[in-house]
């Protein structure tokens, strides 16, 4: 089994896929983007990942702050908003990637991103591990026909099998499932790097991978590789003193070219590399104490996008999936086309960009 991921094939087979994690550290500036490029090919890497989004379809007006990981707490929607990428980036992406020799990837989280990275010929999509439960766009996202790479970080067992079971079920077999945990930054003891090998047993047809967000450069990512793991995932930033969200955490350029050539000697020689049995933890899957938060935060549910009044109809023009950062969160988003397709009504009535519950619908 092997997927195409930026043009570059990965499986059980090849040489582990690097992939480097430019995210939002462009800091809404396309050259500071180019330069992220540029650092990530001339380390080693093979493929660069940036986020397609829109702060409307991420968050509520209500989400209120968020702490970076250096310790700012800044308004998460105006964050988001200053982070999007205009759709004029994409094709200029794609270009300079393919100039400098690296794979493009991006992050797609809603259905609207995915249509438009589609629409300029990816060959794969990520989507995070906020999203695992946001099974429309699980199947919205399958059905190009595309390789999607899951990240399962805050997640438990149940929703990583149903994420995987709802991408196959829409007609797609290439599936990367990506472990990661869901603290920024993560600590070693909590990487469990073990679950990689649980992950082969259970889903054989499944590239694995792991998505390293710890703040040294290769110590997990080694680990993981001894454990199986043919994809690696890490943050970079061309500065980590940079005020965004993701810098702290992040490798420069030297770091970067440390983590690539530690892959290279794990990967040719397993057997000169000890095991590290802290970092490898675990083989179970499970939200960890340290995950929570983040999962509270960002594990979306179904919100409004318009005002209702009560009697009105439920359908997709007037709700929307939604991370609910400090705000309260509404339905499960496995729910969102029974909601519509079955034309509920709501009882009683609910501004804009509020959550549904289920008592917002029942007796109606």
């Amino acid at each position: 089994m092997s997927i195409s991921i930026g043009g570059r094939l990965v499986g059980n087979k090849t040489k582990t896929l690097i992939i480097a994690e430019a995210g939002i550290n462009h800091d809404g500036k396309l050259e500071q983007a180019f330069q992220l490029i540029d650092m990530a090919a001339k380390a080693g890497a093979d493929v660069v990942k940036f986020q397609l989004f829109t702060a409307a379809h991420m968050y509520p007006y209500s989400a209120g702050t968020y702490r970076t990981a250096n310790g700012k707490d800044t308004d998460i929607y105006s964050l988001i908003k200053d982070m999007e990428v205009p759709e004029y980036w994409i094709p200029q992406l794609m270009k300079r990637c393919s100039e400098q020799k690296i794979g493009f990837l991006c992050t797609t989280c809603d259905e609207d991103s995915t249509d438009l990275l589609n629409k300029y010929g990816v060959d794969a999509f990520k989507i995070a591990s906020s999203e695992i439960t946001h099974i429309p766009l699980l199947e919205h996202t399958a059905k190009t026909g595309k390789a999607i790479i899951l990240s399962e970080g805050a997640a438990n067992m149940a929703e990583i099998c149903r994420a995987i079971y709802a991408i196959k079920e829409s007609g797609n077999g290439q599936v990367g499932l990506m472990h990661c945990t869901a603290e920024y930054p993560a600590k070693l003891e909590d990487c469990n790097t073990n679950i990689i090998e649980t992950y082969h047993r259970m889903f054989p047809d499944v590239v694995i991978g792991f998505s390293d967000h710890t703040i040294e450069p290769s110590l997990a990512p080694v680990q993981a590789v001894l454990n199986g793991a043919k994809i690696i995932e890490k943050h970079i930033t061309i500065d980590r003193k940079l005020s965004g969200a993701d810098h702290s955490f992040a490798l420069e350029y030297e770091q970067l070219k440390e983590l690539v050539n530690e892959i290279r000697i794990a990967e040719n020689y397993p057997d000169r590399i000890l095991k590290n049995e802290i970092i490898r933890g675990r083989t179970d899957k499970s939200t960890l104490e340290g995950e929570r938060h983040t999962r509270k935060f960002v594990h979306r549910g179904i919100f409004t996008l318009t005002s209702l009044r009560a009697g009105d109809v439920l359908n997709k023009n007037n709700m929307v999936v939604l991370r609910p950062g400090n705000s309260e969160n509404g339905i499960e988003p496995q729910f969102f086309n029974m909601l519509a397709e079955k034309k509920v009504k709501i009882n009683k009535d609910i501004g804009a960009s509020q959550p549904i519950k289920w008592d917002d619908i029942l007796n109606i």
